[in-house]
């Protein structure tokens, strides 16, 4: 090696010296091009310290855990975490992905345990993935299209919402951005590094939802598709990328099997989510319907060792239309315009942050994303399999699917809604394309075009409208707030919450004692 490189001339040698000292992805962090992304950083990092600052200030919800809550487990877990570093096993088997907790943990541990520490981390990863939207719009269409695309998710609310509370969905969305950012590398450059990255990138969102896993046969499938090279070749992209996803996941198997004594590959609520979203009583949403309350009665054992597989199969024999009904009845979940809540209710959130009350929500941003989408297929040429586009639909479709199966809530979907963007992206980048074409050629054509786009975008939302709210104002959500409210001192305003909940439950006696005896409370103050 010292021969060889004795043997270059004194450029060869001052060039793979500076390659060694500045490496090739460190160099094109700080280059030109990189720019436009320090831009959407900054600008994402600056509206989340507003954000945060408005919710702070207002929320009496920030850092107030529920008891039996996402929030709550995953805090409590964390803290574990941080205090035993790594080596607390009494979570297993996992019930939730472990990636968010051993994050988060870690965050604890360097930082402090404060909800400020989980707020800033995830506002931190909220920005980064502000930026990976902007350069998979930028790959897929063009730079207006990124700028664009990352716009919208530097102020999209729902975004923002999650960022400010310890749920795991930030750095889902953040993980399975990733993964489409590795899906397009490996798209492009086709070498082993390229697979490795891209399995590594899929293993690590599994880790953090377990949904991820469906897309490792359908992402081996097109490796083995899509590389232009031998046969041997494509099974090696193929066998590479699902080897290394594959050993991203197996610490978690292992800990499952050998800690937990139950074999799950990240998590064993698999058959418990599925029963949930598709039981004979089930509504689609994460909701223990009276069917799943009276098979723990009748087993009288815990969730873990009950066989809820064994209860969906015989509910599939009982009633074969059962599946076709259930599917169908989330498909419709998923598409409606309504943020359908768990633990956290975006539409009581809206008053504490004006950046909550921005409309860029599903109901606004999936009718043009669809509109874009087709769009931009009808208009292509030709395609092929490591086409962005198709990447993108490909993603969309199947990350659809493994939500559609279980269970639709509005944070399930912000990976969706992030790839709607892109593609809404798309759509207002063609109308305005269209503006400048209309005006540079004084033709109707392109504004009938325009006017054709805005009405189906209009049609589609109207289409997409939730018709009916008892999905998306419950009385426990009004309950938690009220709970919120008390826990801060602030008696008047958890009584109206607590009668709000009472309007929309008056048959739950308990919510009326709770009220009744707010009531009292404030009544012996003004005496």
């Amino acid at each position: 090696m010292t021969r060889q490189f004795l043997k270059m001339s004194k450029k060869q040698q001052t060039q793979l010296t500076e390659h060694i000292k500045h490496p090739a992805w460190l160099t094109g962090l700080f280059s030109r091009e990189a720019l436009p992304g320090w831009v959407i950083f900054f600008l994402a990092l600056f509206v989340r310290a507003v954000h945060q600052w408005f919710i702070q200030q207002n929320d009496p919800m920030f850092g107030y855990l529920l008891t039996g809550g996402d929030n709550h487990t995953f805090d409590r877990w964390a803290l574990e975490i941080s205090q035993t570093f790594w080596l607390g096993w009494d979570r297993t088997p996992f019930f939730h992905g472990p990636l968010y907790p051993y994050v988060l943990g870690l965050f604890y541990l360097r930082f402090g345990y404060s909800p400020l520490t989980a707020a800033w981390m995830q506002h931190g990863i909220g920005s980064l993935s502000a930026v990976l939207v902007f350069y998979l719009a930028r790959k897929a269409f063009n730079q207006k299209t990124g700028w664009i695309a990352g716009i919208i998710a530097v102020f999209c609310p729902i975004f923002l919402l999650y960022e400010c509370e310890i749920l795991s969905d930030t750095l889902i969305l953040f993980t399975n951005l990733l993964l489409l950012w590795a899906a397009f590398h490996a798209a492009e450059s086709q070498t082993k590094k390229a697979w490795f990255l891209l399995g590594l990138a899929t293993g690590v969102a599994a880790l953090g939802r377990p949904n991820a896993l469906i897309l490792i046969p359908v992402i081996a499938l097109w490796l083995w598709v899509s590389v232009k090279k031998t046969w041997k070749t494509k099974t090696s992209a193929a066998v590479l990328f699902t080897f290394t996803a594959v050993a991203c996941i197996l610490p978690a198997t292992c800990a499952n099997y050998f800690a937990g004594k139950h074999f799950a590959l990240v998590s064993w609520s698999g058959p418990f989510n599925l029963y949930i979203g598709n039981a004979p009583d089930g509504t689609g949403v994460f909701w223990s319907p009276p069917s799943m309350q009276k098979i723990r009665a009748e087993e009288k054992k815990p969730d873990l060792e009950i066989n809820w597989s064994r209860y969906m199969r015989q509910a599939l024999l009982d009633d074969p239309l059962l599946l076709p009904r259930s599917l169908w009845l989330k498909f419709r979940l998923f598409w409606q315009s309504g943020e359908i809540p768990h633990n956290i209710n975006v539409y009581l959130k809206k008053p504490f942050s004006p950046f909550l009350r921005i409309p860029l929500y599903w109901g606004m941003i999936s009718p043009l994303g669809i509109l874009g989408f087709f769009w931009t297929v009808l208009r292509k040429k030709t395609f092929s399999w490591t086409d962005p586009v198709l990447i993108l639909g490909v993603f969309f479709a199947v990350y659809m699917a493994g939500i559609v199966l279980v269970f639709v809530l509005a944070r399930l979907r912000m990976p969706a809604l992030a790839v709607l963007t892109i593609f809404a992206a798309g759509a207002l980048s063609q109308m305005h394309d269209l503006c400048r074409e209309a005006r540079v050629k004084r033709s109707m054509r392109p504004v009938a075009m325009i006017l054709l786009l805005l009405l189906l975008w209009s049609c589609g939302g109207v289409l997409l409208k939730s018709r009916d709210d008892t999905l998306l104002l419950r009385w426990n959500d009004y309950f938690n707030l009220g709970s919120a409210y008390e826990s801060k001192n602030r008696r008047q305003e958890a009584l109206e919450q607590y009668e709000k909940a009472v309007e929309r439950a008056p048959e739950i006696i308990a919510i009326q004692g709770v009220r009744d005896e707010m009531r009292r409370q404030l009544e012996q103050r003004q005496q």
